[in-house]
């Protein structure tokens, strides 16, 4: 797993958690509006919550934004370690938005960068967890019951694909689990009756 020397690892794991440790949807609500995501509609601070607060074109940036730090996390890591860093760094910064640093480690929920991180390490994944979160989210118009099955196809795509590799399936697995616990409060939503739809504001 480390063929390539410990510092450069560190530097790009410590580098995948500073990154995805920074908040799109805060630093919006922050930017635009003087005020926190994380005090408004659901608390959470990922683009659902934007979107549903602050309209599509901030929830885009968002989108973006989240996306855009994880895919960035796992390219620095291709060039200070090799391919196989990739993953890790990608799951690193997944944890880093959930868990952020600057933020009191009370962070989203990783979607939109857990997305990101499936589609720069495995396209073929990526397009089977995309089938499954649109259409539970079509049928159901539940965005948190669609991330939370989508969590559940990326550890099946990675049993499938990567079944030989222990590491990845280690660091992808309890990166998906992770997503769903963070859901925890939905689930009871979802339990009771009194979940938020898409296209419905809390």
């Amino acid at each position: 797993m480390f063929p390539h020397s410990l510092w450069a690892w560190a530097l790009a794991l410590v580098c995948a958690y500073l990154m995805g440790s920074f908040s799109t949807s805060i630093t919006v609500s922050k930017l635009f509006y003087k005020t926190d995501i994380r005090k408004m509609g659901s608390g959470n601070a990922g683009a659902t919550n934007t979107l549903r607060n602050f309209g599509v074109k901030k929830a885009l940036l968002v989108v973006l934004g989240d996306g855009l730090k994880a895919a960035l996390a796992m390219v620095l890591a291709k060039i200070l370690v090799g391919p196989e860093a990739v993953l890790y760094a990608g799951c690193v910064a997944v944890l880093g938005h959930i868990f952020p640093v600057y933020y009191g480690f009370k962070g989203g929920k990783g979607v939109m960068s857990a997305a990101a991180m499936i589609l720069v390490f495995d396209w073929r994944i990526f397009l089977f967890v995309l089938a499954v979160f649109l259409l539970v989210a079509v049928f159901t118009r539940y965005v948190s019951l669609a991330s939370m099955l989508a969590a559940v196809a990326f550890s099946m795509g990675l049993l499938v694909c990567y079944r030989d590799h222990s590491g990845y399936l280690a660091a992808g697995l309890c990166t998906a689990a992770i997503v769903v616990w963070k859901h925890r409060s939905n689930i009871k939503r979802l339990l009771h009756g009194e979940e938020s739809k898409l296209g419905k504001k809390k």
